[in-house]
C-alpha cells in the first residue's frame, strides 16, 4: 500500500538536497505539492537535483549551514520565493573517516561545523523565523546509527551525530511552546554510496549487507518516508525522539537459522523431554 501526502500550501526546506536522501526528498515533498528551497554547498548537485522542476515550486540554494550567513539566507530564501516557511530538514551532513592516529583537527572541526554547527544553526535560524510567523512548523534534524555504537574510523562523525540527537532533545523541549515540533531521523545503511564503488567499500558492503535483518541496504525514498510523516499533520503528537529507519540493523543480525535450544537446564521451564 502506498502511503500519499499533502503538502500543498507549505513550503519545505531541505539541506544536503545535491544528492543521496537530500535529493530524494526534494522530488518527494514536490511530488506531494510542497514548494521547496533545496540547499546545498554543490550548486552542480543542486542543478541534477531540481533538473526537469519549475521555479514555481523549487529553488536552489547555494549555502553552507554552519556559518550564521549560510544558514540564514537558506531560511530566508524561504520567505523571499515563497512567503512563508513549514518544514525544515536538517539533512546536510559530511562524514570522513580516519584512523584515531590519523585524524586532524582540521577534519575534526569541519566535520562538527557542519553536522553540529550547521544543525544548530539552522534549528535556530528556522525556530525565529517559524516563531515570528506564529503558525508552529517542524523541523527534522538528521542522525546515524552509528551515533550509538562503536565504528572503528567513525570517532569525529559517530559523536557528532549523537550530539545532534542530545541537541535535538533540547531544541524540541524549547521550541514545543511555540507549537514547532522537532525531532531526529537516525539512518541506517542507505543506498547512497559512490558508483562504481571503491574496492574497499565494495569488500566491506558484500560482508555487511548480508548480515542485516532485511539484507539489504535501504534506499533513500524510505528514508524520505519517515521524514515525511514526521513533516505531516499524522506526527502530531511525537516530537523529541530519535526515529530509526534502518531495517532493525540496530538491534540485531539476520536470523538465518534454525533456532535450537540444546540448554538442558531450563527443561523443567519448557517441559522438553529429552533422549
Amino acid at each position: 500500500m502506498n502511503v500519499t501526502y499533502d503538502f500543498s500550501g507549505r513550503v519545505v526546506i531541505v539541506t544536503g538536497a545535491a544528492r543521496g536522501v537530500g535529493r530524494a526528498m526534494v522530488r518527494q515533498f514536490v511530488d506531494a505539492g510542497a514548494k521547496v528551497i533545496a540547499a546545498d554547498r554543490d550548486a552542480e548537485g543542486l542543478s541534477g537535483t531540481v533538473d526537469g522542476m519549475s521555479d514555481d515550486v523549487v529553488r536552489t540554494v547555494t549555502a553552507d549551514v554552519s556559518t550564521p550567513d549560510g544558514a540564514k539566507s537558506i531560511v530566508q530564501s524561504a520567505f523571499d520565493a515563497f512567503g512563508r516557511l513549514d518544514v525544515c530538514v536538517n539533512n546536510a551532513a559530511v562524514a570522513p573517516h580516519a584512523s584515531l592516529f590519523e585524524e586532524t583537527v582540521e577534519v575534526w572541526d569541519t566535520v562538527y561545523g557542519v553536522n553540529c554547527r550547521g544543525t544548530f544553526l539552522m534549528t535556530q535560524a528556522a525556530g525565529i523565523a517559524l516563531r515570528d510567523q506564529g503558525e508552529g512548523g517542524r523541523i527534522i534534524n538528521f542522525s546515524s546509527g552509528v551515533s550509538n555504537r562503536g565504528s572503528a574510523g567513525a570517532a569525529a562523525y559517530a559523536s557528532s551525530r549523537a550530539a545532534t540527537e542530545s541537541f535535538t532533545r533540547v531544541a524540541a523541549i524549547e521550541l514545543a511552546v511555540h507549537d514547532i515540533l522537532v525531532t531526529c531521523v537516525s539512518p541506517g545503511l542507505i543506498d547512497t554510496q559512490p558508483k562504481p564503488l571503491p574496492p574497499s567499500m565494495k569488500e566491506g558492503l558484500a560482508k555487511r549487507i548480508p548480515t542485516l535483518p532485511l539484507a539489504r541496504a535501504g534506499e533513500p525514498e524510505e528514508v524520505g518516508n519517515l521524514v515525511m510523516w514526521l513533516a505531516s499533520d499524522a506526527s502530531s503528537y511525537a516530537v523529541g525522539h530519535v526515529y530509526a529507519v534502518d531495517g532493525a540493523a540496530g538491534i540485531g543480525t539476520r536470523a538465518g537459522h534454525e533456532i535450537v535450544d540444546e540448554d538442558v537446564r531450563y527443561d523443567w521451564v519448557t517441559g522438553r523431554k529429552r533422549n
